[in-house]
């Protein structure tokens, strides 16, 4: 029997081979459409302006364009891949020559090689380039607010009180000062600070985001002083005559505002205008002095003469009888006082004693709450204004309290 020998033809093979690849096809367009299809995104980027390709000597103005909007299309699992960071829209100045307005393409930087760019919006910006201009500019320090109560501000020092500003021409133009705003709260001591710059301009608008400062911030010292009111005061040489007293002494002004170190106010306790010699006094007597504060102390009135009036006057003595009262006694009592008179030694100006009422002086034991018994009280002595001095025979009295029942 003979055996048959069966072999597949060429063209069995090739169809074959035409069939895998339909297939492959197939399987290709089915993934890519049905499990990783093409998507788009919106992408917002950050425009990034290198102004570093500037020609040396202008500047860019704040431009107004600050992000662009990108669609990108891709696989979705490349989509999911991209971290916009990486796409940079840049804009270049390397071909800028001149001051104006001037409209650059952006520049789009894709990293991913899987991913195309469709579209981007907008696609160019309008910038503004000026010239680039360096002024020197003086710093203004304007306090705000106060020091602690019974403290001032003597005066600052700022340091440096000049900057440079660098910035586009026509900004430069805008400047109308330089300040840097300090505010105090409550201070009672000399402190240093650091303060911030301002760029302000003619109608107080902060534009210093325009400019590049030498000196973000500069330092302030601000002195404080404590504040008092000092007595001024007068010296005498010599002594006054016999029974002569010095009545009355008036100072215009009788006292000063003044300010120092707080070591320094505090141990001011007056300040003497003068001396004066006793032999040149008579009843009534003016003197001016031209004084001076002591050292480290500053003057806080314009005042540097003071007028003194000084009164003299003689001292008159004077013995007079007063009879003790009793107050306060209960209506069921009887009372007993030794003694029941006392002597006063009274003392007084000369000038006063025809205004002086001698009946007004009145001396009395309280024996308010008191029952039946022995007490030794204290006196206690009623006298006019003008007097200046007193002295009194006895200044206790020995009280005895009966009830009126007993005695009769």
């Amino acid at each position: 029997m003979k055996k048959i020998n069966l072999k597949k033809t060429k063209d069995d093979t090739f169809w074959l081979r035409v069939l895998s690849v339909f297939i492959a096809i197939i399987l290709w367009f089915y993934v890519n459409s049905i499990i990783n299809p093409i998507k788009k995104k919106e992408l917002i980027v950050p425009i990034r302006y290198n102004i570093s390709t500037l020609p040396k000597g202008l500047v860019m103005k704040e431009p107004d364009a600050r992000e662009v909007r990108i669609v990108v299309s891709g696989t979705q699992d490349e989509l999911s891949k991209i971290d916009e960071k990486n796409i940079q829209a840049v804009v270049d100045f390397s071909e800028v020559r001149q001051t104006g307005e001037i409209r650059l393409p952006i520049n789009i930087n894709n990293p991913y090689h899987r991913i195309n760019i469709e579209s981007v919006y907008p696609k160019n910006v309008m910038v503004n380039i000026d010239n680039l201009v360096t002024i020197q500019k003086d710093v203004t320090v304007e306090i705000d607010g106060n020091p602690k109560k019974g403290y001032i501000i003597n005066g600052y020092q700022e340091e440096p009180n000049v900057i440079s500003i660098k910035g586009a021409e026509s900004d430069i133009k805008e400047i109308s000062k330089c300040v840097a705003q300090l505010n105090l709260s409550l201070n009672d001591r000399p402190f240093k600070t650091s303060v911030p710059v301002k760029i302000l301009d003619s109608r107080g608008k902060d534009i210093t985001s325009l400019f590049d400062l030498s000196q973000k911030s500069i330092d302030v010292y601000v002195d404080i002083l404590k504040t008092k009111q000092v007595p001024l005061t007068v010296k005498f040489k010599g002594k006054l005559e016999p029974n002569k007293v010095l009545s009355k002494i008036v100072l215009k002004p009788s006292t000063v505002n003044v300010a120092g170190k707080e070591e320094d106010i505090n141990s001011l306790n007056e300040i003497v205008v003068g001396a004066i010699d006793t032999k040149m006094l008579q009843n009534v007597s003016t003197f001016q002095f031209d004084f001076n504060i002591p050292k480290n102390i500053k003057a806080l009135d314009n005042v540097k003469r003071v007028v003194i009036t000084i009164y003299t006057d003689s001292i008159v003595q004077k013995s007079i009888t007063v009879p003790v009262e009793v107050r306060g006694l209960s209506s069921q009592y009887l009372v007993n006082l030794n003694p029941d008179k006392v002597m006063l030694k009274v003392k007084y100006y000369q000038s006063n004693q025809n205004s002086i009422d001698f009946s007004s002086f009145k001396a009395y034991v309280d024996v308010s709450n008191l029952t039946q018994g022995d007490y030794n009280l204290p006196l206690v002595l009623e006298k006019p204004n003008n007097i200046e001095d007193v002295e009194v025979s006895s200044s206790y009295i020995k009280v005895t309290i009966t009830e009126k029942s007993q005695t009769q």
